[in-house]
């Protein structure tokens, strides 16, 4: 029989591509089939479907069927997959059970590392793992990192990683976390502390393990994960950071923020550059309100507002606001479940539907202009209840629009772009240097002469940024060297 000249890649389906602990399909099948059109380009691939229980493994089979229509797949037990010979040359196996799941002929094993998976048996088997591969090149938290298979290096830079699902799915699309010559990725789990890892740098956004609804993580795991995080960062401090959680504080509390950020635009630097350019960049007018305990004046407030939670990160409500016209709106709102408790009340600021997304990316600065929400006049509003509530992830001009009579579908442009370019240049290395940030996003919205910065996020989302694979892996040297 003539042997196949591509390798062949055999992947245990469990944890892999499913999540078994919620008994339910993977929630990132778009992701996940690109990964296996880009694999079949390389790969001849087989799938096995091997769990125990033949009810769910019937199940798993034929969603699997049913979503990856194209790629062979098989179910066979353990010992069935032992006993079965394969024709190629090169076998690569991808599964999270390397001492079960095995072949009786030469292979590659790929380690597969999913926060799903049972913890105590994981770390039994991940520990033993790194006790005999301590800077392993061969540990993945998703099936297109196999493709570093093609990837040679002795000694390349490691980099440990942690994100959460959404996240990790959002720089696999660029080719991030994907080992090559020069860089090896490992997944780092910290519920279980590993002291035979190595690495030269941890990248994470570890803060996601409070976000409830993202992750698939018990209470007490979270407070583990916390703790040996913590320990680690103790023990290994001469190991870079991406970003420490201490700086990342600051921007989790909206109003703690703010006077960061009035701080910086009183700062001798900033109104030099405010004289130079003759544009102002600020800060909203706003305060902080606890509708729980606080039975404050609200007849002096300025209309129209914007509402939000006071944590601006990290709550399941983070992302959603309230347009507010009037004090019985306000009053209204605050009975609404979602508006519970420390909010900030913040003017509205009128920018004729234009928004600049600033993403730093290390020392690379790059702006995206966008639609933004319409203006917002109070004689405008459609609704007689005094508020319309939206969520900020959404498509922002098509969903405020539908509180308004009539909506300017047009979008002015800035006259002094050139100006307010220098001006967000300065900004965004202030932030960087003063909050010791690497990777960062701000808006900037406002119109004439003077704009307003609106939050700034951790870790935004990168997917429109040409070469950033390449951007993440000049910070990681830089970023070492310092």
């Amino acid at each position: 029989m003539q042997q196949n000249l591509k390798p062949l890649l055999i992947i245990d389906s469990r944890y892999t591509l499913y999540d078994l602990r919620q008994k339910r399909t993977y929630k990132y099948n778009t992701v996940l089939q690109k990964s296996f059109i880009l694999l079949q380009q390389h790969f001849q691939i087989l799938v096995i479907f091997c769990h125990s229980k033949s009810n769910t493994n019937e199940f798993f089979y034929n969603e699997f069927q049913k979503n990856f229509q194209g790629i062979d797949s098989k179910q066979l037990s353990i010992q069935e997959l032992q006993n079965t010979s394969f024709q190629n040359q090169e076998i690569i196996v991808v599964t999270h059970n390397y001492e079960q799941f095995i072949l009786n002929q030469k292979y590659q094993l790929y380690y597969f590392s999913s926060v799903s998976q049972q913890l105590d048996k994981k770390k039994q088997l991940e520990l033993k793992y790194y006790q005999a591969n301590p800077k392993s090149n061969f540990h993945i938290s998703h099936i297109q990192q196999i493709m570093s298979y093609f990837s040679k290096s002795e000694n390349p830079f490691c980099v440990g990683y942690y994100f959460y699902p959404k996240k990790f799915n959002e720089l696999i699309q660029f080719d991030a976390l994907i080992s090559n010559n020069n860089f090896n990725y490992i997944p780092i789990d910290f519920r279980f502390y590993n002291k035979y890892i190595q690495i030269n740098l941890l990248f994470h956004r570890l803060m996601d393990i409070y976000k409830k609804k993202e992750i698939n993580m018990k209470q007490n795991e979270v407070e583990l994960f916390q703790q040996n995080y913590d320990k680690f960062i103790t023990e290994n401090a001469q190991i870079p950071v991406i970003d420490s959680i201490e700086c990342l504080k600051t921007l989790i509390q909206r109003d703690e923020l703010n006077i960061k950020l009035q701080s910086i635009f009183s700062s001798p630097q900033f109104q030099n550059a405010i004289q130079e350019h003759q544009i102002k960049i600020m800060t909203p007018e706003q305060i902080v309100y606890d509708n729980n305990y606080q039975h404050q004046d609200l007849s002096n407030l300025k209309y129209p507002l914007i509402v939000k939670s006071k944590q601006g990160a990290l709550t399941a409500n983070c992302h959603i606001m309230a347009i507010v016209v009037n004090e019985k709106g306000l009053r209204e709102l605050f009975k609404q479940e979602q508006f519970k408790g420390q909010l900030i009340l913040q003017q509205i600021i009128n920018h004729n539907s234009i928004i600049y997304k600033i993403y730093q990316l290390g020392s690379k600065m790059i702006v995206q202009k966008r639609k933004s929400i319409p203006n917002i006049e109070i004689n405008n509003f459609k609704f007689e209840e005094g508020f319309y509530i939206f969520d900020t992830q959404k498509d922002l001009f098509k969903n405020v629009s539908q509180c308004l009579k009539q909506v300017d579908e047009g979008i002015h442009e800035c006259s002094n772009e050139d100006q307010l370019l220098k001006q967000m240049e300065l900004l965004s290395s202030i932030i960087s240097k003063d909050f010791n940030l690497h990777l960062f996003g701000f808006d900037i919205i406002g119109m004439n002469w003077e704009f307003y910065i609106i939050d700034i996020n951790h870790f935004p989302g990168y997917k429109n940024v040409e070469n950033a694979r390449e951007l993440f892996e000049q910070l990681f040297i830089q970023v070492s060297k310092k």
